[in-house]
């Protein structure tokens, strides 16, 4: 059976606005309650779509058609879905803005297959078409959002919102990356190529520690990798810092983006690593 992972839901991906933004998005990242919203501003050209991410999503509420509210739509996983921070649970999606005329065509309960079209992005309560998303683990909690202690209405979710470069995966056969507004998301090609958090070791010489996930990313010094990391080098070099992770030592890797993984000192590529079963 054909693994359930979660992908980046546009065609296009222009993030407009992260939530790492200073204007609309702050609040949302910053009040008692928050969730993580980014802007999709898609091609910029005409009213692009967005897409099933996963196997089956099914709409479970639909709000503001009609009426003075900023139309929005929820929709959810019929099952448990791979993210890529490597963790699997049901997913909610939430999405803001599309037009009376689009929300008009759907319903609740309507479910939706993998890459098929959902609706268009709009403007209703926006001055620009676009979309605007958020994401959470588990199933909608109660009817899906709260206003946070800044006035912010954020999506609730079981066990809560998430950063969506946690959640997505970029099929880089489905989507093109424009512009990713400074957030580091995982190709699904290192899902298929086993990679994951977890307990990896150093199988080069010496493996450079990176600020980043890349080799653009400034390379870390022996004083800027963290204690353990240090008192491990000097046991497997005889007493003789380097500048990196030497071969033999054991670290563990919090997330992953593409081939790269994120450890207690920095960012390694994996490629040069083999994962401890």
């Amino acid at each position: 059976m054909q693994e359930n992972y979660l992908i980046y839901p546009c065609k296009t991906m222009r993030i407009t606005q992260s939530y790492n933004g200073k204007t609309s998005h702050l609040p949302h990242t910053t009040g008692e309650l928050k969730d993580y919203p980014i802007d999709e501003g898609c091609t910029d050209s005409g009213r692009d779509y967005i897409y099933c991410p996963c196997d089956k999503m099914t709409v479970v509420r639909i709000y503001g058609v009609g009426i003075k509210g900023t139309n929005t739509i929820w929709l959810q996983s019929d099952s448990k879905v791979t993210f890529a921070d490597g963790t699997k649970d049901y997913f909610t999606m939430l999405i803001t803005h599309p037009d009376d005329s689009e929300l008009k065509k759907l319903k609740v309960g309507q479910s939706f297959k993998r890459k098929e079209k959902i609706c268009r992005e709009g403007k209703d309560g926006a001055t620009g078409n676009h979309f605007h998303i958020s994401g959470g683990k588990g199933k909608m909690l109660n009817n899906g959002w709260a206003k946070n202690t800044r006035g912010k209405w954020v999506i609730t979710t079981e066990k809560g919102s998430e950063k969506p470069e946690n959640l997505f995966f970029i099929d880089q056969g489905f989507t093109s990356v424009k512009d990713t507004k400074g957030l580091f998301f995982s190709n699904l090609g290192s899902l298929k190529e086993g990679y994951a958090p977890g307990c990896y070791i150093v199988t080069a010489d010496v493996l450079n520690v990176r600020k980043g996930p890349s080799t653009k990313y400034e390379k870390k010094k022996f004083s800027a990798l963290t204690y353990s990391a240090q008192k491990k080098i000097l046991a497997l070099t005889n007493g003789k810092e380097a500048s990196g992770y030497v071969k033999g030592l054991t670290f563990t890797v919090y997330e992953v983006r593409s081939d790269w993984g994120r450890t207690p000192s920095g960012w390694v590529c994996l490629r040069y690593c083999e994962e401890i079963k």
